[in-house]
């Protein structure tokens, strides 16, 4: 059996004035150590968190915080303590 997680990330508590919403992006879970899994985590955070904010005045301000955020929801969600471990060790800069 394949395992999948979800991310959404809603935009609605970093951005205020933009339409109500979340996108979401299935993860394939199975097998993955956590550094795989964390970077599929940063990438579906970074494509949804781009369509949420792209066009805001302060995109390149919103944008970090949104995937930073969204990367530790989903972290915390997945109920892995090596995956919360590793996401601890390993901050990452977010830039588009």
């Amino acid at each position: 059996m394949i395992r999948s997680f979800v991310l959404a990330a809603s935009a609605i508590a970093l951005l205020a004035a933009a339409p109500v919403g979340a996108a979401e992006i299935r993860i394939k879970t199975a097998g993955k150590v956590p550094a795989e899994l964390r970077a599929e985590i940063v990438k579906a955070a970074s494509t949804v968190c781009w369509q949420s904010v792209r066009g805001e005045s302060l995109a390149t301000y919103l944008y970090p915080s949104c995937v930073r955020a969204s990367v530790n929801d989903a972290v915390g969600k997945m109920n892995n303590p090596e995956l919360v471990a590793y996401n601890a060790a390993n901050p990452a800069v977010y830039s588009r």
